[in-house]
C-alpha cells in the first residue's frame, strides 16, 4: 500500500485522478466514504473524520483513496493506493503526478506557513514521491 501527500485539495485531487483514469480508459467505480484521523490541540488528541473519494479500478485489483486531513489551520491531502500490481501502481502514480498543474510535493509558501514547514504531510513529501516515480 502506498500513502502519499498531495499539495492540492482532495476535491481537486480526486477530479484530476478521475480524469487520468478516463484518459487511460480504465473502468472504475467511484464511491465516497469517511476516514478518521487524529488532530492534536495543545496536548489533547481529537479524533476527526474526513470524506474519502474511493476508486475501485476494475480488472486490475487497484483501489485508490483520496482524502484530506486538517491537522492545523490548513489541509493536507493524501492519495493512498492499494494494489498487488506494483508496476501498474507506480505507472499510475507517475502519470497522476504528471497530470497535475505542479508536482504534488511542491507546496506553496502559504500552505507551508499555514500547516508548518515540518508537518507530517509537507516534510519529506518530495522524497516519499520520488520512491514511486523512479
Amino acid at each position: 500500500m502506498v500513502k502519499l501527500p498531495v499539495c492540492f485539495e482532495s476535491r481537486t485531487t480526486a477530479a484530476s485522478f478521475r480524469k487520468l483514469l478516463d484518459k487511460k480508459e480504465f473502468n472504475y467505480k467511484r464511491t465516497t466514504g469517511s476516514r478518521t484521523y487524529t488532530k492534536v490541540s495543545f496536548v489533547i488528541a481529537h479524533e476527526k473524520s474526513a470524506m474519502v473519494y474511493k476508486y475501485d479500478i476494475e480488472n486490475s485489483k487497484i483501489k485508490a483513496d483520496i482524502w484530506e486531513e486538517n491537522p492545523s489551520s490548513g489541509n493536507i491531502t493524501y492519495i493512498e493506493i492499494e494494489s498487488e500490481e506494483k508496476k501498474l501502481e507506480n505507472e499510475l502514480l507517475k502519470d497522476f503526478a504528471l497530470s497535475l498543474p505542479r508536482k504534488p510535493w511542491e507546496y506553496t509558501i502559504t500552505q507551508k506557513l499555514r500547516n508548518g514547514w515540518f508537518s507530517q504531510g509537507i516534510f519529506r513529501a518530495k522524497s516519499k514521491w520520488e520512491n514511486y516515480l523512479k
